[in-house]
């Protein structure tokens, strides 16, 4: 009797290590399988996301931002007209009402001047009044890009890096969302190289003159004749006559 109740405590023991282990089982497929669902889930939002960020990239490539424009327009074409005006007779760009394909002031109306964001026709004619836009010294206007807001937060904070960069010496630009350092070299590193195309430079005249005097000596020196050859030539020639 005390047999068979030992037993069956056995078997109970193992039934519930058994219904243990198939729960931890199951938990862990289900995890794992939940895992791999977010993980799909998060590269399927990451690439929805490039691609949105792509497309409004697109959307703003011929767009430019002007500050500093009274807000005195009662309408969409006076509003217009303001910015043709400006670009024709300020910046001395030639362009038309075609040229232009919207404009609009960006934000609620409050007390500061609201912006205007202009979109234009073709990249040249973006480029163009980005040339001249030096004509706007002395005046209340300027331009800027038309970035996202990330890319704004960005910028700025890219801002900080850009200028210890400069400060120490290197050469860097902000390109849309990036940090560019186009000199990574030291000054130091600059200067030793120098020093050594200075040093090939002194040596190459050397190398130079003693290339000229070898090749002058060479040609100094007269042709070696076969001695041999020639007076048996000319004995030859004798016993022939």
């Amino acid at each position: 009797m005390q047999e068979e109740m030992r037993q069956q405590k056995e078997d109970m023991r193992e039934m519930k290590e058994d219904i243990k282990n198939t729960i931890n089982n199951n938990i862990n497929e289900k995890f794992k399988y939940l895992e791999s669902k977010n993980d799909f889930l998060e590269e399927k939002l990451e690439i929805q996301k490039k691609a949105i960020d792509h497309f409004e990239r697109f959307m703003r490539r011929k767009n430019l931002l002007i500050f500093g424009v009274e807000e005195r327009e009662k309408n969409y074409h006076d509003l217009e007209k303001m910015v043709l005006d400006i670009i024709k007779n300020i910046l001395n760009i030639r362009c038309e009402y075609n040229s232009i394909e919207s404009v609009r002031r960006l934000g609620k109306k409050g007390e500061k001047v609201r912006p205007i964001v202009i979109t234009l026709l073709t990249m040249g004619l973006k480029i163009q009044i980005q040339k001249n836009k030096k004509n706007f010294e002395n005046t209340p206007y300027y331009i800027k890009e038309d970035f996202p807001l990330e890319v704004l937060n960005k910028r700025k904070e890219l801002q900080v890096q850009l200028e210890k960069e400069r400060e120490q010496g290197r050469m860097a630009i902000i390109k849309y969302d990036k940090l560019i350092v186009l000199n990574n070299r030291s000054p130091r590193v600059e200067q030793k190289q120098t020093d050594n195309q200075k040093r090939n430079l002194s040596e190459s005249p050397e190398i130079t003159e003693n290339s000229t005097n070898n090749y002058q000596q060479n040609k100094k020196q007269p042709m070696k004749i076969n001695k041999t050859n020639s007076m048996k030539n000319f004995v030859e020639s004798n016993d022939m006559e």
